[in-house]
This record gives structure tokens, sequence and C-alpha cells, in this order.
């Protein structure tokens, strides 16, 4: 297919990691808005224990799709795990299938993944061409627990 006008919209073995502050923070597929083309970038990866992904709360100007789902392709709605999610400083117990759609502006995280019984699927979509994030000190009710697994 080498000739094919169309091959380059296909993004093949998109893998990698993200950093921050020298730390992996993800780990799965990742799709840039250059690969793709447009002002989007996804997170693809599989969830199988329980750990904090991210304590600190912060916000985007920019709109973040998330989605937690079965992880056996048999039954996608297959779910044991509980996720603690905070939205607004708020927690949202997320123990069920689920999309997450975070306005820009809305603080957001702790993203706590309490329970992994069985692997879980998340995906993040964020609608920007590049990411970029503002801490903010919010007050979290009530208070995250981050001592997991």
């Amino acid at each position: 297919m080498t000739n094919s006008r169309y091959a380059h919209l296909v993004i093949r073995n998109p893998y990698g990691q993200l950093e921050r502050d020298g730390k992996v923070v993800f780990e799965g597929f990742v799709c840039t808005p250059q690969q793709l083309g447009t002002n989007c970038q996804y997170l693809y990866s599989i969830v199988t224990k329980p750990h904090v992904n991210e304590a600190t709360p912060h916000l985007h100007h920019f709109p973040v799709i998330m989605n937690f789902f079965g992880a056996d392709y048999r039954d996608i709605r297959d779910f044991d795990a509980e996720i603690w999610f905070y939205l607004g400083g708020e927690r949202q117990i997320i123990d069920g299938p689920a999309t997450v759609t975070i306005p820009a502006g809305v603080p957001h995280c702790p993203l706590i993944f309490r329970r992994v019984n069985k692997p879980i699927a998340w995906v993040e979509i964020m609608l920007t061409d590049h990411y970029e994030r503002e801490e903010v000190d919010i007050a979290l009710h009530p208070t995250p627990d981050f001592d997991v697994g």
C-alpha cells in the first residue's frame, strides 16, 4: 500500500508514555494532534491494579472526555472496579461503565483507582492541540484517601 493516498491516515502502533516532572504518568496508546491532524488527542490504557493516577486538582482551558469500561472484549459492561474521581472538588464514585465529560475550566482530580478486581479500559480524549494544565487549590469533599492497594 505504499502508493495509497490515504496510508498516512492509519496510525500504526501508537504506543507511548507521557511524563510529568520526570515521572511516567501514563503508558498506553497515545495519539497526538499532529498524528491525528486535528485539535484532539487521546490516551487509551488498561488499568489492572489500584493506584493514584493523579493526586493534584487542576483544570484545562479545553474540554476533556474520560471513558471507563470493562476490558473484557466479550462484554465491556463487565466492570468490577471502583474509581474516585473529583469534579469541582466533589467526589464522584464510578463503579460501572461511565463517560465523564469535563467542560473547559472545571477543576478535576484526584483520580484514584481504589479497587480493580478485573481489568478496565480507560480512554481520555482531550479536545486541544496542546496539553496545558493549571493547578488549583480547591477543597475536596470528602477528603480523599490516597492509600490504595
